[in-house]
């Protein structure tokens, strides 16, 4: 069970932070003909199971935040074809909930009986919402009654007379009740029946328009008008609408820039609920090792990787698997359990496809040989035709003390710059040892590499060389990010290299490096938190390490770059969620020019923002604003003449 929390950490930390922030509101940087529509041998294993099963159709979603990377049907399915969903609608009813707990309508902690009075008894005056939502309430799994023209007040009623199955918090039991009761409980909170609540909280925020909760018996019955919708597993769906909902759920919330859960209502939906002391059996998942979030099963597949899922008694399954960042929707009507024992290969069948080059790239360890030294980069190129133009090319500079793989692991670019269509490289700095302590000459470091004087600028110089005769790269779109040392490496490629790379990314690193070099203007983002004792806002004394470096500020770097592309010095601006961001756009003499980015985080510190794992410093916290997705999301969104095309979003 370690690997599922391992697992899931990185998923919601991590992969949910990225699609936190918009990218770009125009397409990927490079789209792949190969990703569009049909993912290799995919739609072949669901025509297998559908033709094993004599379904009379079947519909396969699979998709990322950003894009619908298969879509197949089968037989006489259709996208907008509604049929009942069943124990997915659990998904529908947690997210409805959740924005509840957002707004302080409803507290997960509180019992269930400061909003249902009917519950103000001894024995379940304990119960709280969150143990409701995941199944450790101790009320019964269901109640024995056909339920004919009851409302949600004559539930709540027979729910309060059902003899509790065990103490609250002690067991898993796998309850609708429960899930029915914190559906009461939000009617009663906000005076709105559920069926309105759905709407106007989830469904019509995502365009759910075929989406309605209906009865249990029929299930589905009634929807959108039932006076009892069943909230764990009478809705209705599609396999349009509900491929939507899981987009919004790997997007951390976001659907189409608009804000419909915040990311930690989906980190809580999807981490685990259940105590570890409690053991959770079901028949509803076929693996061995299994936990539970908020109305989410947690699974661990034979290969050690975390599957999050929401069966239906009748086929229709959604699912979720963090470490590739996907999501799939199988649509059908059939029986439940023959569905998920044959439904595994398709799922094994997608992943296969969605590891494989066509869709994943290619990478690579490239060495060469520089100044008499052995040197090396790793090499992540996306998906292309033979006959592509040319490629973006992103270079990335780790701090100082780390290495390209620790790069690689800190920023997540490898995934996010190659499904954006960039190439993406991660070289080595140089040190005594192979693989650490490495560093960069960015003339202005007493560091090793500059203490011998490492002619880091031509070097970069000869991986973008390189990287050119093994790729069509377009040679007006190459980028350098760096981190610390790294940044401060940027800032010399600025005056020395400009006439390779066409746009720096700083993070957290002073622009100490003054020497005169080529001044051309240079689209530059610059990335800074407040907080920062490694590298100082204000400039000054630097570290905490015992270095000897004076930094200059940061309001320094902003002028120089806003004056050497000669822009107004007036910036537009905004503020969210504890980030800043100045956009300097305008040229003086009103032609285009390479825009200025600021981003300053508040209380942000020396690490890489919005990095998944834990930084090498101790006590060093991430920002959460992923400053990977707001790299990005600014070269992504400069045209070939470096002059933004169509401005990305703010990035959140």
């Amino acid at each position: 069970m370690r690997h599922i929390l391992i697992v899931c950490l990185t998923f919601v930390s991590g992969l949910l932070q990225l699609p936190g922030q918009n990218l770009v509101a125009s397409a990927p940087a490079t789209p792949a003909p190969s990703l569009v529509n049909e993912l290799e041998g995919v739609r072949e294993a669901a025509d297998r199971l559908a033709k094993t099963l004599h379904l009379d159709g079947a519909g396969l979603s699979v998709v990322r935040a950003d894009q619908e990377l298969h879509r197949s049907l089968h037989g006489t399915f259709s996208g907008e074809q509604v049929v009942p969903i069943a124990s997915a609608s659990k998904w529908l009813t947690v997210a409805t909930i959740m924005t509840l707990v957002e707004d302080g309508t409803l507290d997960l902690d509180l019992p269930l009986s400061r909003y249902v009075k009917e519950f103000e008894r001894d024995d379940r005056r304990r119960v709280t919402l969150r143990q409701c939502l995941s199944c450790v309430s101790g009320l019964p799994a269901r109640i024995n009654d056909s339920m004919r023209k009851w409302d949600m007040k004559r539930f709540a009623d027979e729910a309060a007379d059902e003899a509790m199955r065990a103490y609250p918090g002690t067991s898993f039991l796998y309850s609708s009740v429960g899930f029915q009761m914190v559906a009461v409980a939000a009617e009663r909170a906000t005076g709105k029946d559920w069926h309105k609540l759905f709407a106007e909280r989830i469904g019509d925020r995502l365009g759910m328009r075929d989406t309605q909760f209906g009865s249990l018996k029929p299930i589905g019955g009634d929807a959108g008008k039932t006076p009892l919708p069943w909230v764990a597993g009478g809705a209705v769906s599609t396999l349009n609408d509900y491929t939507r909902f899981v987009r919004m759920l790997l997007a951390e919330g976001n659907w189409h820039g608009n804000r419909v859960l915040s990311k930690e209502s989906v980190k809580m939906m999807l981490q685990n609920q259940v105590p570890k002391r409690i053991d959770v059996k079901t028949n509803e998942i076929a693996s061995q090792d299994v936990r539970y979030g908020l109305g989410t099963w947690i699974a661990e597949l034979d290969n050690e990787v975390v599957r999050f899922s929401n069966p239906g008694a009748f086929g229709f399954t959604p699912w979720i698997d963090p470490d590739l960042e996907i999501g799939g929707v199988f649509a059908v009507k059939d029986r439940g359990p023959k569905v998920r024992r044959k439904l595994k290969r398709v799922q094994e069948a997608v992943r296969t496809a969605v590891m494989s080059p066509a869709v994943a790239g290619t990478v690579e360890t490239v060495r060469l040989r520089h100044g008499s030294r052995d040197r090396r980069f790793h090499l992540h190129v996306p998906p292309y035709e033979s006959s592509h133009a040319g490629l973006p090319l992103l270079v990335v500079l780790h701090e100082g003390g780390g290495s390209g793989e620790q790069a690689r692991e800190a920023t997540g670019l490898d995934k996010l710059g190659v499904r954006q269509g960039f190439v993406v490289a991660f070289p080595d700095a140089t040190g005594r040892l192979s693989k650490k302590m490495l560093t960069w000459n960015s003339g202005d470091t007493d560091v090793s590499a500059s203490r011998s004087k490492i002619d880091d600028v031509d070097f970069l110089k000869n991986v973008v060389v390189n990287i050119q005769k093994k790729v069509p790269i377009n040679s007006d779109r190459i980028f350098v990010v760096g981190h610390s040392n790294g940044g401060m490496m940027c800032h010399r490629l600025a005056r020395e290299a400009a006439d390779v790379f066409d746009g720096i990314a700083v993070v957290a690193g002073a622009m100490n490096f003054t020497d005169d070099g080529v001044h051309g203007p240079i689209a530059t983002l610059l990335i800074h938190g407040t907080n920062d004792k490694d590298v100082l806002l204000e400039g000054g004394p630097a570290g905490t390490r015992g270095k000897k470096r004076i930094d200059a500020s940061l309001k320094s770097a902003v002028d120089y770059y806003v004056l050497r592309n000669g822009l107004v010095a007036y910036p537009q601006t905004d503020a969210e969620d504890g980030v800043e961001f100045a956009r300097y756009l305008t040229g003086k003499d009103k032609v285009g020019v390479p825009p200025v980015w600021v981003v300053t985080l508040k209380k942000g510190g020396h690490a890489w923002p919005g990095q998944p794992h834990q930084p090498r410093l101790a006590g060093d916290q991430p920002h959460p604003w992923s400053a990977s997705r707001g790299v990005v999301a600014f070269f992504a969104g400069l045209s070939a003449d470096l002059v933004p095309s169509q401005l990305p979003a703010v990035p959140r």
